[in-house]
């Protein structure tokens, strides 16, 4: 062959080796770049999770902050009420007790104020002393003072209601039950049984709450404050954890008095009772 040929056929065969030996390198080269863009893919994707999960938490706090403004609100709201409601108890109480003192007896107070009572409208006070703690200075005062010709004990009537009023409660047990031994056929008589009731529960001796209740049914059938002492002695049932005794007290007073506004408290009260599961 002469050298043109041979030259002809070198060369190509030359250039055809030099691409095999770089053509590691080279896709090497590519491998390395698809390396290094999924890496900076992998990088992208993490910092957009990092920022979708940085909004939701801001998203989350604004909505927390929301939340927790709407339950002070709301807690606002709850605290009036409860205020309108003390202010709406005390001014039946006082109205309550205007009608019987005019009225002579109990059968001048209405069967829906019946039920609302000036001490529970106060709450429990924390220096309340236990049942029977009660000093002979203190017994001394709440003593009723006998007024001539006052056969039905209006003052000292008055004088006990308004010692109960003002939270005085050891006081007005004493001053109610001086009442009903001294004036035992006063008008008042069934006014002053119930309100006597009414003075232990408060002072958290449901025991002795309850048979003063109990009497105000047996004693003075009577007297519309019947209905009052009925759902009480419900009440008073429940706050000792008589769950049965307190839902038969609670039906019998739906049963007895229906459509009264008793029988609407007694069935508030059963409701609550079936929430909580008793």
């Amino acid at each position: 062959m002469s050298p043109k040929t041979v030259s002809s056929i070198v060369k190509p065969l030359s250039l055809s080796l030099l691409l095999i030996s770089f053509s590691p390198l080279l896709v090497a080269e590519s491998d390395l770049n698809i390396e290094q863009r999924l890496g900076r893919l992998e990088n992208l994707l993490q910092n957009q999770i990092l920022v979708e999960q940085t909004q939701r938490m801001e998203q989350i706090q604004q909505e927390l902050t929301a939340i927790r403004e709407l339950v002070e609100s709301q807690e606002h709201q709850l605290g009036l009420i409860k205020q309108r409601q003390r202010s709406l108890y005390q001014d039946m109480d006082r109205r309550l007790n205007d009608l019987e003192i005019k009225g002579g007896g109990s059968h001048s107070s209405s069967s829906s104020s019946s039920v609302g009572t000036p001490a529970a409208s106060a709450g429990p006070s924390s220096s309340v002393p236990p049942p029977g703690a009660v000093s002979a200075g203190v017994a001394s005062a709440a003593a009723p003072v006998p007024v001539s010709g006052d056969k039905n004990g209006k003052s000292a009537y008055t004088q006990a209601f308004n010692t109960l009023k003002e939270g005085k409660y050891q006081q007005a047990i004493l001053a109610f039950n001086n009442f009903q031994q001294s004036y035992p056929e006063s008008v008042y008589g069934a006014n002053a049984q119930y309100w006597l009731g009414e003075a232990y529960s408060v002072s958290r001796d449901y025991k002795t709450a309850l048979t003063e209740f109990q009497k105000v049914v047996n004693q003075y059938p009577q007297s519309n404050k019947v209905e009052g002492a009925m759902l009480k002695i419900g009440y008073t049932y429940y706050e000792m954890a008589d769950w049965a005794s307190a839902k038969s007290a609670l039906e019998a007073v739906t049963v007895k008095f229906p459509g009264t506004t008793v029988t609407r408290k007694a069935k508030e009260r059963l409701q609550r009772m079936k929430r909580e599961g008793h």
